[in-house]
């Protein structure tokens, strides 16, 4: 007999690097908000900036937005 394959759901680090692999530069609260309308899980903006920081230096990207002085984040190739 062949089991049914069960789509894994995704961790929370696969779930930021999807958002963030876009190229646009979003704030953690963007971040979350892609999250929760993409995937259907709210993700913490503190959980979130974790997973960041365990990226490696060489695919992140961060900045400071200019009109609300929020720190703004993407990843590149």
């Amino acid at each position: 007999m062949n089991k049914p394959v069960l789509n894994k759901p995704l961790t929370q680090k696969e779930r930021l690097c999807r958002v963030l692999s876009q190229g646009r530069f979003l704030t953690l609260y963007e971040i979350q908000q892609q999250c929760f309308e993409r995937f259907g899980v709210h993700d913490s903006e503190t959980a979130l900036s974790a997973r960041w920081r365990e990226l490696p230096n060489s695919v992140k990207q961060k900045r400071r937005r200019d009109k609300c002085a929020a720190w703004e984040y993407r990843m590149v190739a």
